[in-house]
């Protein structure tokens, strides 16, 4: 009964929030991507039970991708033509290959579809180094209860006292 109401509130909490397209998408990536590895990793396209769970993955990959091509799409989109036409590029190539793996199911078909999600999906989130830091110094400071030292100064080492 415990474990039951602590694993709903972590599904809860793994469920992306309204007001981040961007990472919307990402998740919806991720999880698409997440489904099909679990099949490849745990399951044997060999049996028919593995094999519908595939394309039921399959399926809601094209669903994601879908959804994507419809975006870019409409009027409102704010992305330049250039980058837009390569999307709509990769969302034809994705229809085209999950079709195929769907009619002939192989973990090598898969593969492409899994690596593609995560790719995109990590450019969605960013890059962690991309973002500039308000001020390095001063949340390593503030973990060991000093102050940021002045950006002008020079940083000195960390001494051991013995």
């Amino acid at each position: 009964m415990a474990n039951e109401t602590i694993a709903e509130k972590y599904d809860l909490h793994r469920v992306p929030s309204p007001g981040n397209p961007r990472q919307n998408e990402a998740w919806a990536l991720i999880e698409a991507a997440r489904k099909i590895a679990a099949v490849i990793q745990f399951g044997d396209l060999n049996t028919n039970e593995d094999r519908d769970k595939f394309r039921e993955a399959l399926r809601l990959n094209l669903r994601v991708w879908t959804i994507i091509q419809a975006e870019q799409l409409v009027g409102e989109n704010q992305l330049p033509a250039p980058i837009r036409q390569n999307i709509l590029t990769l969302c034809k190539f994705i229809d085209q290959h999950t079709m195929e793996a769907i009619i002939n199911p192989s973990a090598e078909r898969a593969i492409a579809l899994i690596d593609i999600n995560r790719n995109i999906a990590s450019g969605l989130l960013g890059n962690p180094e991309d973002e500039p830091l308000t001020s390095p110094d001063a949340d390593v400071d503030a973990a060991l209860g000093g102050d940021a030292p002045d950006a002008d100064q020079p940083h000195k080492p960390f001494e051991v006292e013995a």
